[in-house]
């Protein structure tokens, strides 16, 4: 089965997306794309937009591989993807992509795709989003390079219905804040709105370059979700 243009995009552009948190094993599905970390430190959830798939579903792993070899194929004339599907049973009859084959001119390279049944990941994601704050390039400057001069592996935003700030400690306790907005666009009816919430910086950093001038939204229990080339990207926070 010949992949068409369309879904080959949407892959590529899932694919790219997910390495940005270390996502190496992911699930597209006819509904929804899914994925978790080997730390469970960041989810893709995507339940929107997701192009209709000629199969119930394919199972990407070893991410790097995938690219490297996506990248090699690309370049060659008469490109195109074949899947190779998995032959449905009574106990499975699902239907899913065994691998993948990239041609071009005198070239092919192959790819098999992982069983989506053995990559574990979120079938749901009921959390709500609570908090909407706005970010802006000059804080993602400054956290960037408040990471190196402090040394810190955790940021943590800080919230009131007057402001919002980040501040990051090194292992002296000396800590380093920035205040970047002016209030928050609360989402429920909430009367004081109020949060504090530490993530791992290296996470929320390499999703914030991708749109250091956009929104991000904090949930009910304190998940940051930013969309990043039209995906909803979920950073957990630390414990």
């Amino acid at each position: 089965m010949k992949v068409d243009t369309k879904i080959l995009t949407y892959i590529e552009n899932v694919v790219e997306t997910a390495s940005l948190v270390k996502i190496d094993n992911i699930i597209i599905e006819t509904d929804k794309v899914r994925a978790v970390n080997d730390e469970k430190t960041a989810v893709l959830f995507q339940n929107k937009g997701v192009p209709a798939l000629p199969f119930n579903s394919i199972g990407l792993n070893r991410i790097e591989i995938f690219r490297s070899r996506y990248d090699i194929a690309k370049t060659t004339e008469q490109f195109e993807v074949e899947a190779v599907m998995c032959a449905p049973t009574p106990e499975r009859p699902e239907i899913f992509v065994r691998a993948l084959i990239m041609k071009g001119k005198g070239f092919k390279i192959d790819y098999r795709c992982a069983d989506p049944a053995t990559i574990q990941s979120p079938r749901v994601l009921t959390d709500v989003s609570k908090y909407e704050v706005k970010m802006t390039p000059e804080a993602v400057l400054l956290m960037s390079k408040g990471v190196n001069a402090m040394g810190a592996e955790d940021v943590t935003f800080i919230g009131t219905k007057n402001s919002v700030s980040f501040e990051m400690e090194d292992v002296n306790k000396d800590i380093m804040s920035y205040k970047f907005a002016n209030g928050i666009t609360v989402q429920d009816d909430d009367k004081d709105p109020h949060f504090k919430y530490t993530y791992a910086a290296y996470y929320v950093l390499a999703l914030f370059k991708q749109n250091s001038d956009g929104h991000f939204h904090l949930t009910t229990k304190g998940m940051m979700k930013i969309v990043v080339n039209g995906l909803d990207i979920y950073i957990l926070p630390r414990v």
